[in-house]
């Protein structure tokens, strides 16, 4: 009875939240369609010559990796369509992407609740308290996580009867592998992180592990970002051959190097400029990042913080209580296509996440690559696959990230020695050409032409 009542009120907060969620969508731009692939350009797809790909994504705006994995096997002859969440708000839409439609068997208790802690997060910290208590609840009492995203995807995706699914990351996992097994296709594990592993509560780590297990044993490939979560995923399930393609950046579009930031704000020309860049949200060393520019000794240098998030307003508030007004300037995010020539703009790129978890201490985001494909010497937390980047090519520094003080030592000695700084820079312009997707895209179309 007590388990009950526990339900029966969860389910009538995040309820009162959805509908929250719905108005604010409708007065922002009317009822939201429905984007299920019935009409005659997917049948046309249907009908297609060329073997084909449907790959699932929980994201709402699709991944970079995922992307570049579709412009390459395009390239190589595969015909590739991505269903993904609905958007937010109304966009250009990428033409290989079908949205999950709202109208096709998914108005349901579950997708209510997913709006509901989309409207939460907007407002709560994601590590925090509060936050987490509530995650918790829905997990346990409204929600299980395999169900969760196999109602959301399963009616929209179950019209496809492609060569290959891809279950790109763990959650999409159990919808692709029903529907692989149902048509007879291949099925492709795309693990972008090592899921189970993120800042989750003890149950809800358990239950995505017992997910993970349950699945992984169908795959005829499973594919990862890096060498530790491939042996991570190799010893928990018994698994062989995970292969690692990384989140490399394309080298060919590599913008000339600018000075947008001084320009932007008003920097003397000596200035050098340290970027961090990329969502502003908790658990990834950011406020500590901020106040070590209060003790770093080299007045020459200034961060730039590129990105939103809810962290922005604190993050703000913190260089005006610590008077770092000179020292810390903040930049608006930009879309995808116009971030690398924005990051060119800068002398070094900080990495300060601390290994919270698991999957951040194996942690190699994409940041890094950008930062390599771009020539950017990279000072970075000493963890071991960003380690195995910055120290294996000779292309920065990692070392104590966990407080001001130690971070702020760690600046100082990335910027104290010019010889070594040009050493770094003149060893990042080689590691470009080896860590670019140009070289990844081939190996990814290797491992998929086996499945033709």
């Amino acid at each position: 009875m007590k388990s009950y009542i526990i339900r029966e009120h969860c389910a009538r907060i995040l309820l009162i939240a959805s509908q929250r969620v719905q108005r604010f969508q409708a007065s922002k731009r009317g009822t939201e369609q429905s984007y299920a692939p019935t009409n005659p350009r997917w049948l046309h797809k249907m009908k297609s010559s060329k073997p084909t790909i449907v790959m699932l994504t929980p994201d709402r705006q699709i991944d970079r990796r995922i992307l570049l994995s579709t412009d390459s096997l395009e390239a190589a002859g595969w015909d590739v369509t991505i269903i993904a969440m609905p958007l937010d708000e109304p966009a250009i839409e990428e033409r290989r992407v079908v949205r999950i439609g709202s109208n096709a068997g998914t108005v349901n208790r579950e997708s209510r609740v997913l709006d509901a802690y989309r409207w939460v997060r907007g407002h709560l910290p994601m590590n925090g308290r509060l936050m987490r208590w509530m995650k918790r609840l829905a997990w346990r009492y409204l929600v299980d996580q395999e169900s969760f995203y196999f109602k959301l995807f399963y009616s929209t995706a179950s019209q496809y009867a492609p060569r290959v699914f891809v279950a790109n990351d763990l959650p999409m996992l159990p919808v692709a592998s029903q529907l692989a097994q149902k048509c007879g296709a291949k099925l492709v594990y795309d693990s972008h992180e090592l899921y189970s592993e993120q800042e989750f509560s003890e149950r809800e780590k358990r239950r995505w592990a017992e997910i993970e297990a349950k699945y992984i044993g169908a795959c005829d490939v499973v594919i990862t970002v890096n060498q530790s979560i491939a042996t991570e995923l190799e010893h928990r399930y018994g698994v062989s051959g995970v292969r690692v393609i990384y989140n490399a950046e394309r080298t060919q579009n590599r913008p000339l190097v600018s000075r947008r930031f001084h320009e932007t704000f008003g920097l003397s020309a000596e200035k050098k400029i340290l970027l961090l860049q990329g969502g502003l949200s908790a658990g990834r060393n950011l406020e500590v990042l901020v106040d070590a520019m209060r003790y770093a000794q080299n007045l020459s240098l200034v961060l730039v913080v590129l990105g939103d998030g809810l962290l922005l307003n604190t993050l703000q508030q913190l260089v005006q209580q610590q008077d770092l007004v000179g020292r810390v300037y903040f930049h608006a995010a930009v879309p995808q296509n116009e971030l690398l020539a924005l990051t060119a703009a800068a002398d070094a790129g900080v990495i300060p996440y601390q290994a919270t978890c698991l999957n951040n201490r194996y942690c190699t985001p994409n940041k890094l690559f950008e930062f390599i494909a771009l020539g950017l010497p990279v000072l970075a937390t000493d963890l071991p696959e960003i380690r195995r980047f910055v120290e294996g090519q000779q292309i920065g520094l990692v070392g104590d990230t966990g407080s001001p003080r130690k971070l702020a030592a760690l600046i100082d000695d990335f910027f104290s020695d010019d010889y070594r700084f040009a050493t770094w820079k003149a060893n990042v312009a080689v590691a470009r050409q080896q860590i670019c997707w140009e070289l990844e895209g081939k190996k990814l179309v290797e491992i998929y032409e086996a499945l033709r």
